[in-house]
Order: structure tokens, then sequence, then C-alpha cells
């Protein structure tokens, strides 16, 4: 395990579409935190696709923003690939991937840093999700399949809020490109036997524009849950460990 640090490298990853009217916002504010919390940092956001003019905006921030680096995808390739690339790209031994649509709140970023120096995955937790009523029960559904499928009794297993080893991650050999790569990286954590760890995280609403989740995702999480299911291959075991 690492030796602490309290102010470490930290690459945070975002997979963004389709956000033009959030980013300028989340990107500001993520920037303030991580300024605040790390000895250096970058943000890289993860274009998957966009058509409305997230392109465009990102050209700019990218010119007057210091540490933001932007990848895009010529073509929807999906969520769990966006993540993918990002921590592929990421330069520093430490990162964390969080959505784009502000929701979550980076002040709460220290309490996972808090936390990682006796973890291998440490996993933010939603107390109080700030999503409508049916967004709530869909999440609540497909997160109990999730602990059956994947075996792991987190709470909220699809919280997109999670920091890690950048290395360990790549190591895992994730390759869910849709919404189901929260359950394949917290199985194949498990499986190389990783400590994961839960911490509570803030949820705001969307600060604009709306969320692309369908219940028409949630069915094509549902088939990933399965895939993995059916799959369950062991992976290496945790970095540093023997």
């Amino acid at each position: 395990m690492r030796a602490p640090q309290l102010r470490p490298q930290l690459s945070c990853v975002f997979p963004a579409y389709n956000e033009a009217d959030c980013l300028a916002e989340t990107i500001a504010e993520w920037a303030a935190a991580l300024a605040a919390c790390t000895r250096s940092f970058e943000m890289i956001v993860v274009d998957d696709g966009s058509t409305d003019g997230t392109a465009r905006l990102l050209a700019g921030l990218a010119r007057e923003t210091a540490g933001l680096r932007v990848i895009t995808h010529e073509r929807n390739l999906g969520y769990g690939a966006a993540i993918a690339h990002g921590f592929a790209e990421a330069r520093f031994p430490l990162a964390c991937f969080s959505d784009a649509d502000g929701q979550y709140d980076p002040s709460d970023l220290p309490a996972l840093l808090a936390r990682v120096d006796g973890a291998d995955l440490v996993v933010g937790q939603r107390v109080r999700r700030a999503d409508s009523g049916l967004r709530r029960l869909l999440s609540n559904g497909y997160n109990a399949l999730a602990r059956l499928a994947v075996g792991v009794p987190l709470h909220d297993l699809n919280c997109a809020f999670k920091l890690m080893p950048r290395d360990a991650f790549r190591s895992l050999g994730v390759t869910s490109s849709d919404f189901a790569v929260n359950a394949d990286l917290v199985m194949r954590a498990r499986n190389a036997g990783w400590t994961i760890v839960e911490v509570p995280v803030r949820h705001r609403p969307r600060r604009a524009g709306r969320s692309t989740v369908r219940p028409a995702h949630v069915l094509i999480g549902l088939a990933g849950l399965v895939r993995l299911r059916a799959g369950q291959a062991r992976v290496p075991a945790p970095h540093g460990s023997t």
C-alpha cells in the first residue's frame, strides 16, 4: 500500500454526452476543489460523440482552464468506453471519475481521498438522491440485482463517484462499454481480492438539461449484468499484493 499523501496528484475523468449546458460550471467548480486538496491535478473530459455543441464549448474551456484535457469520440461509444479511455490517458497514479452534469459535489472528494490509503477502491454512496421517483425506483432495483449478480454488498454500486489507483483500474481489464461498467469494475475488483469501501457523498439536481439515461438503458444494464454473471472471469491480484 502507498504511503499516505495529504495532497496527492490526481486525474479526474468526466464522461460527457450532450452536456453543453452543464459543463462550464461543473469544470470551474471541480478545478477550484481540486486546487484546494491536491498537489497537482488534471481533468479529463471525454466527449462521447456529443451533438449539442459540447465539443465547441470544450475547445474554448481547454484554452482558458489550467489542467483541462479533452478527448473526443467521433461517435457515441458508451459510458463505460468513455471512462476506460479517460483512465487509459490519465497521467497521474491516482484517478477518480464522476459525471459531467454537476450532480456530485467535489467538496466530498477529500472524504474519498482520506480512505484510499486503506483501500483499493473507494466508492461513493449517494445518501439523498436528487432524482425523480421513477429514476430512484429504477436505480434501487438495478442496485439490488447488481448486488446479487456481483456478490458485493455495496449500497450504491452504480454511484458515478469512484476513486482508485490508475494502474489498478487498468489491470482489471474492464470490458463493459455501457452502463454496466460500474458492476463490471466492482465484480473484477472483488475477484481480484481488492479492499472496497463506501463513503457517503452528496447528490444534487442536474444544473441544466435532461438526463440521457432512459428505462431502455436499465434493460441494457441488466443484460450487462447477465453477461458479467456468466463470465465471472478471474483477474490479476490487486496492485502491491502477493
